[in-house]
């Protein structure tokens, strides 16, 4: 790891040789997150590695999915079972995919039983902008925020009124539509989103275990998303936000029946921003969520695991010490309906968190501290320390040091133990304790004329992994993750690029296997121009070799792949745009789960009007 930090490091003295060369991009070095913090600040001041995507490039790229476009970013990897719509996994550093929080305006949203977000179910067309902290933020946001965060924020409206919709037609029989209303004035602004997708899909086992399981696989969603924001003079303000989604997607169960998963996922947020004086400001959340998963998988079986989270947050913020003072009290309850006879089925915890960071000259602090108080496994105190420090007006150097944990989920713990003649016993044990991990990272930035480049070394390790190996769920595993992360960006000569290599050693500490569905190995390269009315980019994605799942066998060995993707928006009017995306240029045969297939070269074509 030593030789290549060192290789990475060499990189960014040779892109601050070519920076003369290059203009500013200056929709990336001026974002305003707030998800590393949850505070606004500007993201270059941000001691963790966070991520934004902003709904412009969303439109532009034309990905898919939600699943497909996070893997385009740095320090995450995906997983699917079969196309579209089909059941999918985000990695994060290496960390284990239920080891991901997932946000949506604020609102946590995921399931409690098998512990993982359900990100298939957000569709694109519904997205502001999206937010990605990479490394541990328990002690922001508690449990389950163990390798990182994502947060999606959905469409606002803005003062005016802006009417939209898009409808389009690709490969394998997908088609789309969806329409768009924001607008508002200096006092009240409003967004509504409406859409329906879906696609005939292509065959998701490879190869087919029986000849039932030789048909397509596609998916169909209806959602509805609404914003509606109510200045009440000052910085005060009123505000709420909804989003739905009804998906169903059919898979392969070596079964007659046309087996299907039926997914619906809902959230509710409800504001309110009081500026008390100058420097005090507070606000008020409530959160509502369900995530909801029906398995139909023959005639006669089916299954069903439902959540729903209520949380309130109380969070102030306060000017003090020429730094920023965060205090909170958050309150979380989450409850279970499910088809299996569960010991237990609701939990709630309280928590109360602080933070303080701040810019003095050359001097960047950010200390955070959170206290979870649990009503199924107690306390648990997190916390996290960065300091960053500006070396020249061009580099900048941080280091942090973190702790965090994951909850056990209600399968976890309550799963009905079924026992059998040949397969001994499976099911949840009561005893578990959380998954706990301490996360070091140390890296540098440089900017210049435009080009900015970053270099992250991190290292987490986890103990208390939970393991369902032996049958019965149990504390046996630790893991030890560290990984160099690469990236940069930049405009050249009018060109848009921007790339970005992962090195990642994620291994099972007992048995020194790597952990399943991640790759050592991973990169993307993205191209784009703007010329008068076209607009087109090239974008390339590779990850190495990978195995299955651990224990490492060759049968569940995975090759390594690169795939070429482009697109191409002609703007016909100022309000009317034609958009093509073509998928796999290649033709390439993948695989990212074994057993799955993927899809081959597919395109889609979009009518969008957006009145400006």
């Amino acid at each position: 790891m030593k030789i290549r930090i060192s290789a990475l490091a060499s990189a960014c003295a040779l892109a601050s040789s070519i920076a003369p060369a290059v203009q500013a991009d200056d929709a990336q070095l001026n974002h305003v997150v707030v998800t590393a913090t949850r505070q606004p600040i500007s993201a270059d001041a941000a001691l963790a590695s966070v991520d934004v995507i902003e709904r412009d490039e969303i439109a532009r790229a034309g990905h898919a999915s939600l699943l497909g476009l996070l893997a385009s970013r740095p320090g995450v990897q995906m997983a699917r079972n079969g196309g579209p719509g089909s059941s999918g996994s985000v990695f994060i550093r290496g960390a284990n995919s239920g080891h991901t929080l997932l946000l949506v305006d604020g609102v946590r949203i995921g399931s409690a039983t098998s512990g993982s977000p359900v990100l298939e179910t957000i569709p694109l067309e519904v997205i502001e902008r999206i937010e990605i902290l990479r490394g541990p933020g328990s002690a922001l946001y508690g449990a389950d925020a163990l390798g990182g965060v994502i947060q999606v924020f959905t469409r606002k409206g803005r003062e005016g009124f802006q009417p939209s919709a898009r409808v389009g037609v690709g490969s394998d029989g997908a088609r789309e539509g969806s329409a768009t209303l924001a607008g508002g004035n200096d006092r009240l602004r409003y967004s509504l989103t409406a859409g329906h997708s879906r696609s005939d899909g292509f065959n998701a086992r490879t190869p087919a275990q029986t000849d039932q399981d030789r048909d397509d696989d596609g998916f169909r969603e209806d959602y509805l998303s609404a914003s509606l924001a109510l200045d009440l003079g000052g910085n005060d303000e009123l505000g709420a936000s909804v989003l739905y989604s009804d998906m169903r997607n059919w898979f392969d169960a070596a079964e007659s029946f046309d087996s299907y998963l039926d997914k619906r996922a809902e959230s509710f947020g409800l504001h309110l921003r009081k500026q008390h004086t100058a420097d005090w400001t507070s606000t008020l959340r409530f959160g509502h969520s369900v995530d909801a998963l029906e398995n139909q998988s023959s005639a006669t079986m089916q299954s069903r695991f439902d959540t729903t989270q209520r949380q309130l947050s109380w969070q102030h913020d306060i000017a003090l010490g020429g730094g920023s003072l965060l205090a909170a009290y958050e309150f979380l309850q989450q409850r279970v309906q499910t088809t299996a006879d569960y010991e237990k089925t609701r939990r709630h915890l309280n928590a109360f968190l602080l933070g303080w960071g701040g810019e003095f000259d050359r001097h960047n602090v950010q200390f955070n501290a959170r206290h979870d108080r649990n009503s199924q496994f107690g306390d648990k105190t997190t916390g996290t320390a960065a300091y960053g420090y500006r070396l020249t007006p061009e580099w900048r150097a941080h280091a942090s040091i973190g702790t965090a944990f994951k909850a056990p989920t209600f399968n976890d713990l309550y799963y009905p133990v079924e026992c059998y003649p040949v397969w001994g016993c499976f099911g949840g044990n009561t005893a578990l304790k959380p998954e706990e991990a301490l996360n070091r990272e140390i890296g540098v930035a440089w900017e210049r004329n435009g080009v900015s480049v970053d270099l992250t070394y991190f290292n987490n390790r986890i103990k208390n992994l939970i393991d369902w190996t032996s049958g019965i769920a149990s504390n046996v595993g630790r893991a030890d993750i560290e990984g160099v992360e690469a990236s940069v960006s930049a405009m050249l000569v009018g060109y848009r690029v921007r790339a970005s290599v992962d090195l990642l050693d994620a291994e099972d500490e007992a048995t020194g296997d790597e952990l399943g569905r991640r790759a050592r190995l991973g990169g993307a390269l993205a191209v784009e121009r703007a010329a008068g009315a076209w607009t087109w980019g090239v974008e390339w994605n590779g990850q190495g070799r990978r195995y299955d799942r651990v224990p490492n066998t060759a049968s569940g060995r995975m090759g390594g792949y690169g795939l070429v993707d482009a697109y191409v928006h002609y703007a016909m009017a100022p309000d009317w745009s034609v958009e093509l995306r073509a998928n796999n240029l290649l033709d390439k045969d993948y695989e990212i789960a074994k057993g799955y297939g993927t899809q081959g070269t597919n395109a889609f074509v979009a009518l969008r009007y957006a009145m400006h």
